[in-house]
């Protein structure tokens, strides 16, 4: 933790010596409090797992980070975005060996939008500043952990935060912004585990790792905002390394595809959310409802998704409801054998009330469970018909962030201390 902190300093340091005038700005959140479960897997011979967890980032992930602008004149601008995700419970990274876990990102800013550059986002996901999916839910992306009918329990999100992307986004033009992204994927040397299996060199920008495109726009116009989607990953299909084995070999791989619409409408008392999506050649475990109730080691599928729920003010605080529904069957890449039917149902409800401008406690509950049909079962459960659900309860709060934001001109630093 120390030489992390040299890091940031040194990172300060630098910025400051190279800013003709800067702002940058440490933040924070911290979020934890318990978490029960009830997991039924529905397995002969095997019971129910009943589960009460310190729990850290239910509501919104625990993370400190560090972001700046530098001013340059003419509208344009130039910043960058630190953050690392971590474990409040136990103090560990969130991501083990990569610090800016969350994002590392180069931003140039001017009348033409925004272009960036670095480990980014997602737009279908929840975590970065470039994630756009929250506004099809009530629940945004939060309470995952409760398992809670949130945007991205219900949708399906191929990727998360990705190495080596390009994204831009332009400037808002009669309420709507447009969102263009591409990842050249990771690179990575092989390396040999115990077992003596191989895990493939992966080459940036090359057919042995994944690629990821995404194409996306926002509309805002007073109680509409509105959320469309559509992106795509380019599978590997050369792997140098197989298993036990160094013989290269090539696969034919068919790309992911989702495409998602939804947004919300504020009635001043009520605020509705809705959204929907199609998705093929998707892995089961992208949707983390079904990975949340144990469904999710059958391969690649294809089907839809549907999510309907609502806020209002209730008791000082803020009342939500959300159901959730996915329905689908084995992708056209599954060999004959192992097809399959999946479908997945969720309920849930919660409650926030603010303490202060950025200190709230809050609490929710939720109910979900899937189905499994398997084409030919075997006596691997994994491949068995079952019914599996999930009971999740959240008891939490989210603690106060404090933000420092120094103004740095030249080798004059003024220092603005705001606490929450």
């Amino acid at each position: 933790m120390f030489k992390k902190s040299l890091a940031a300093v040194a990172l300060l340091g630098a910025f400051a010596g190279s800013a003709f005038a800067a702002d940058v700005t440490l933040y924070g959140v911290v979020d934890e409090g318990f978490l029960y479960t009830h997991k039924d897997t529905d397995v002969a011979g095997s019971d129910a797992v009943d589960k009460l967890e310190l729990k850290s980032g239910i509501q919104a992930g625990s993370r400190w980070g560090l972001k700046g602008t530098e001013d340059l004149g003419n509208g344009l601008k130039v910043g960058f975005i630190l953050e690392s995700g971590f474990n409040a419970d136990d103090g560990t990274q969130s991501v083990s060996g990569t610090m800016f876990n969350r994002e590392a990102s180069l931003n140039v800013m001017g009348p033409f939008g925004q272009l960036s550059l670095g480990k980014i986002g997602a737009i279908t996901q929840g975590t970065s500043s470039w994630g756009k999916v929250g506004a099809v839910s009530a629940f945004g992306t939060s309470y995952g952990a409760a398992n809670v009918g949130n945007a991205t329990n219900v949708f399906a999100a191929t990727v998360g935060v990705m190495d080596n992307t390009i994204a831009y986004q332009t400037p808002k033009f009669a309420g709507f912004t447009v969102y263009a992204q591409y990842s050249m994927g990771s690179s990575k040397a092989a390396s040999q585990n115990s077992e003596g299996k191989w895990t493939q060199t992966m080459v940036e920008n090359e057919s042995s790792t994944d690629r990821y495109y995404a194409l996306g726009a926002t509309y805002a116009n007073g109680p509409v905002n509105l959320y469309f989607a559509v992106d795509s990953v380019n599978y590997a299909s050369y792997f140098d390394k197989t298993g036990t084995t160094t013989t290269p070999s090539t696969k034919d791989m068919d790309d992911s595809l989702t495409v998602a619409f939804g947004g919300s409408y504020d009635f001043s008392v009520v605020k509705v959310f809705a959204g929907a999506q199609y998705f093929d050649e998707v892995l089961v475990s992208k949707v983390s409802g079904l990975s949340n109730v144990g469904l999710d080691s059958l391969g690649k599928m294809k089907g839809y998704a549907l999510q309907a729920s609502a806020s209002a003010p209730l008791a000082g605080g803020t009342g939500y409801f959300g159901v959730g529904y996915v329905d689908s069957s084995e992708a056209d890449s599954v060999v004959t054998g192992k097809e399959f039917d999946l479908k997945y149902y969720v309920a849930s409800v919660g409650y926030k009330y603010d303490l202060s401008k950025r200190t709230n406690v809050y609490g929710v509950l939720s109910y979900a469970k899937g189905e499994q049909d398997i084409a030919t079962p075997s006596a691997n459960f994994d491949y068995s018909d079952r019914k599996p659900s999930m009971v999740g309860f959240g008891v939490c709060w989210s603690a106060p962030q404090l933000l420092i934001s120094k103004k740095l001109i030249r080798n004059c630093v003024v220092h603005d201390l705001v606490f929450g």
